[in-house]
């Protein structure tokens, strides 16, 4: 298990590894029970300031322990075969990661010098017909062509996560040269975002929040995700610098299978959790460093908690008013297992609270627990 430990003065790291190995570790199980093949996909391997000799804090550590768990726990009954395909460009880095796959024999691990783009059509020849892949794109730049990772992103059976540099595309915005205009419009090819930008600008001179900016780019990279892979669901979760109240990065994930945004929102949760821990002993670490003096922060424990269920509630208030505008009017409805993931894909909201509001909400007495084929509709 990733711990806080590993990741001193690297706290956002933490963040997005808790949720990559709560993800993993579900998402392999349930798929390993299905198919025969499963394929994991790093486009930006490193290892990069691994604090871990075994790698447990690098994200290509966490993929090749999940599948290793998942092999085992179902090979008493099924014979799962298990692929790393691992990628990084930089010469030093790549010395370490050649000298990995010898430490998991029972995985099949390849390793690919060079550029991610460059080796991508070796990678699809290298990915079995049949087989379930998940990608994990975490570049340490954001300058890439989106439009060139359509041969991943339009496999059936895959999934993909992908680390938005908010923080960097956010100020690239801003700037007029034309080689970050062109690399913006490449990596948001759908959306409309400068347009979107301009009309806010426009309509409201000097009064566009940083959170409006967010929610416009955000929106743009999650359509182009969308429309790009044909994918049904896209999600986001916002990871915070560690001492300051500022998206850092943006980690998206898409999924065409309902399942997918289910288990994706309950571990963000739980990354978000993490999160909201990780950034009050972070704070009080600096505080105590930068002052000499403890206890006065000690209160800043309580403060991230605090905070995290403020958002948590405004969620499921929001996702409630999202059912009931997506349930139609009656006579006509729609089945309860075609509602509520189109839920969970717009709120940070789990399974279990979108059972309660349907449950509150309904006219009929019964039970508690809508059924996937309850008919759902507005009175």
């Amino acid at each position: 298990m990733v711990s806080l430990d590993d990741y001193r003065g690297r706290e956002q790291a933490y963040v997005k590894h808790t949720f990559l190995e709560r993800y993993l570790e579900a998402l392999l199980h349930k798929t390993a029970s299905k198919f025969s093949q499963i394929v994991y996909i790093d486009g930006y391997a490193g290892p990069w300031q691994s604090a871990n000799e075994d790698y447990k804090d690098t994200s290509f550590g966490i993929a090749l322990n999940a599948l290793r768990q998942a092999k085992a726990s179902w090979q008493a009954t099924r014979d799962v075969k298990m692929f790393a395909l691992l990628v990084e460009h930089e010469p030093a880095a790549y010395a370490r990661l050649v000298e990995v796959p010898k430490r998991y024999p029972e995985i099949c691990v390849k390793t690919y010098a060079g550029d991610f783009l460059s080796v991508l059509p070796q990678i699809t020849r290298d990915i079995p017909v049949n087989a379930f892949t998940f990608t994990f794109v975490d570049p340490k730049g954001w300058r890439i062509p989106l439009n060139a990772l359509r041969p991943l992103l339009v496999r059936p059976h895959s999934e993909i996560t992908f680390n938005f540099m908010f923080d960097f595309i956010n100020r690239a915005v801003s700037i007029k040269d034309a080689a970050i205009v062109k690399a913006l419009d490449e990596l948001m090819p759908h959306g409309n975002f400068r347009v979107k930008l301009d009309q806010a600008e426009k309509a409201y001179p000097g009064q566009v929040t940083p959170d409006d900016r967010k929610s416009i780019l955000v929106d743009a990279f999650g359509e182009s995700l969308l429309r790009l892979g044909n994918y049904k669901y896209v999600a986001e979760t916002t990871v915070l610098r560690p001492l300051k109240d500022r998206p850092l990065y943006c980690l998206f994930y898409a999924t065409r299978h309902p399942e997918g945004i289910k288990v994706f929102r309950d571990c963000q949760i739980k990354a978000l959790t993490e999160q909201s821990k990780a950034r009050s002993s972070t704070k009080i670490r600096h505080a105590e460093t930068t002052t000499g003096q403890r206890e006065m922060f000690e209160s800043l424990h309580d403060l991230g908690p605090n905070e995290l269920a403020a958002f948590l509630s405004n969620e499921r208030d929001a996702a409630e008013r999202t059912l009931l505008r997506l349930a139609p009017q009656q006579p006509k409805s729609i089945p309860f297992r075609e509602l509520w993931p189109q839920v969970l894909a717009r709120h940070v909201v789990r399974m279990p609270d979108v059972n309660k509001i349907a449950a509150r909400l309904r006219t009929e007495k019964g039970k508690h627990v809508p059924q996937p084929a309850y008919r759902t509709q507005r009175s």
